[in-house]
């Protein structure tokens, strides 16, 4: 699982959106601030204009405006609208299937850890991190080892563990 630094750029150039939600912001002046190739910020707005996040004016006065409330959008969905669903493994995928799966050791923890980082980037919003009202959390069930299969949810093909 990687954060790509198209993702990072986009959350940059979003960032500067909330900041200021009452103007336009030209593309030039976010590549600008941000320090991208404008041709590339071009294909980050794109990118953000197709998943819904930002709309796009054109025009000499022209610019890109958030389209949705900040509050309403959690970081794992910026992440994943720009680069695509995280995965922890191939195995974790929406048709994550491998051979090993069934005698896999590994597999519960795979998904366990996805669960994890689903949490934590689903508990704040792009405003809560921009305007740094709420910090990221995970849900207290990752702190107790025998909640562990309910988050983990690979059923028989999950080797159990020696639960305590």
């Amino acid at each position: 699982m990687d954060i790509s630094r198209k993702t990072d750029y986009a959350l940059r150039m979003l960032s500067m959106l909330v900041k200021d939600e009452e103007n336009l912001l030209s593309v030039r002046t976010a590549a600008e601030q941000v320090g991208v190739p404008y041709s590339f910020a071009r294909s980050i707005q794109h990118g953000l204009v197709q998943a819904g996040i930002v709309e796009s004016l054109r025009g000499v006065h022209g610019g890109m405006r958030l389209k949705i409330d900040p509050a309403d959008i959690t970081i794992r969905q910026v992440v994943e609208a720009v680069q695509g669903p995280l995965i922890m493994n191939d195995c974790t995928g929406e048709e994550g299937i491998c051979s090993r799966q069934a005698t896999c050791c590994y597999h519960p923890i795979w998904v366990g850890t996805q669960a994890l980082v689903f949490s934590y980037l689903d508990s704040v919003t792009l405003d809560d991190v921009v305007n740094g009202k709420n910090t990221p959390a995970v849900d207290p069930k990752f702190a107790n080892r025998n909640a562990f299969y309910t988050y983990v949810s690979c059923g028989e093909s999950c080797p159990r563990f020696n639960q305590q």
